[in-house]
């Protein structure tokens, strides 16, 4: 800068000497993680409103003003798929205690095929 410019004063080169600096506030991190948290909460709660209002949508069907046929012939089908289930859970059942046979079996040849290793050294 030139001697000329010094004396001269320009209004842009004392502000930069003469402007007070003050701290800019700063969120906490307890105020972030309180924003992000009552997003995710509102974020659930529009989602389970979601849900119930789909769910809600389902709901004349199973009526009390629904016609005896069709509440035997839907309690028929409910009977029909439990025992299907049943049906499932003791094959797999079945599978395991199988599979539980197998291992115990297993543990029984290596504890001896071991017992004959060391034997053998």
């Amino acid at each position: 800068m030139s001697t000329v410019n010094k004396r001269r004063g320009f209004p842009r080169d004392r502000a930069r000497t003469t402007r007070a600096y003050t701290l800019q506030p700063v969120r906490s991190r307890l105020a972030c993680w309180s924003v992000a948290l009552v997003w995710t909460v509102a974020a659930a709660a529009a989602g389970a409103g979601a849900a119930v209002w789909a769910l809600g949508q389902d709901a004349p069907e199973h009526s009390p003003g629904a016609s005896p046929d069709a509440l035997h012939a839907e309690l028929a089908d409910m009977q029909l798929k439990l025992e299907q289930a049943r049906a499932v859970s003791a094959a797999l059942q079945k599978s395991a205690d199988s599979a539980q046979a197998d291992i115990a079996k297993l543990q029984a040849d290596l504890m001896f095929l071991r017992s004959h290793s060391r034997a053998a050294r």
